[in-house]
């Protein structure tokens, strides 16, 4: 079992959406089989059991769908989604690999896909599978896709590229909140604070459910050393996720500001 960074849990978010998407893949290209009674609500009972971050119920009802449907690509999406964030990556890549096959524009599938490979650091395949991804036209979430793009080119270290994937994202869906946060994340590795903020309270409006975006909205702050706007970021993060990644370093850092008790 593999740890989860950072990066990885902000792709997980990524990937929740692709599965929201995938649910919608029939608008693309139909599924090579359709799923019967029993296996649709096994899916169900899966889909929602992954969304609680129960993955041992929600694998297994994945494989009683695919017992019951075995080459529907949707079941195969889900089932791979499961063992990526279990960090069983060659049996989630199986799953992927199998339903691209099956329906090789199943662009959900391949921006999963992608994903897995990113978290592998195999960023050429990443690329290259993002890019399959982009050449169906009837994919309804492309920003999601051209965000993940600006993630890989930026762990290469291609600033420019990352940048107008995240541009290029935001042209396509203003109101999809990841890429401001990501290029405004950017920007901060550049020492470039004043876009950085303005993007990074674009995306805390609309994502007001998020703890990432106040919290390097936070860090921008306390990095020009104003310490009451980073200490009313940092307690936002902490009140919208307060057992979560970002919500526990909020607390970390209200901490070491003064702004709150470790026993609280």
């Amino acid at each position: 079992m593999r740890r989860f960074n950072s990066q990885y849990q902000l792709f997980l978010m990524l990937i929740l959406g692709g599965l929201i998407a995938a649910c919608s893949s029939k608008k693309e290209e139909p599924a090579s089989s359709a799923m019967t009674e029993k296996a649709g609500l096994q899916y169900q009972f899966a889909y929602e059991f992954y969304q609680r971050g129960d993955l041992v119920r929600a694998l297994g009802a994945s494989l009683e769908a695919k017992a019951e449907s075995p080459k529907n690509i949707e079941i195969m999406n889900l089932l791979g989604l499961i063992y990526f964030r279990q960090g069983e990556f060659e049996k989630a890549l199986a799953e992927f690999t199998e339903a691209t096959t099956i329906s090789p524009k199943a662009a959900d599938v391949l921006n999963n896909m992608g994903t897995l490979y990113y978290q592998q650091r195999k960023y050429d395949l990443a690329l290259e599978t993002f890019d399959r991804a982009l050449q169906n036209p009837l994919y309804l979430y492309p920003e999601r896709i051209y965000n993940n793009i600006g993630l890989v080119y930026a762990a290469q270290g291609n600033i420019e590229m990352s940048r107008g994937s995240y541009e290029k994202a935001i042209s396509l869906r203003p109101d999809y909140y990841l890429p401001y946060q990501n290029l405004a994340k950017l920007l901060i590795s550049q020492n470039q604070l004043k876009r950085a903020k303005s993007l990074l309270l674009e995306a805390v409006n609309l994502c007001k459910g998020c703890s990432e975006p106040n919290y390097h909205l936070a860090s921008t702050y306390l990095k020009e050393d104003k310490k009451e706007r980073a200490s009313e970021f940092y307690k936002k993060a902490y009140d919208v996720d307060p057992k979560g990644y970002y919500g526990m370093l909020a607390k970390k850092s209200l901490i070491d500001l003064g702004k709150m008790k470790d026993d609280e």
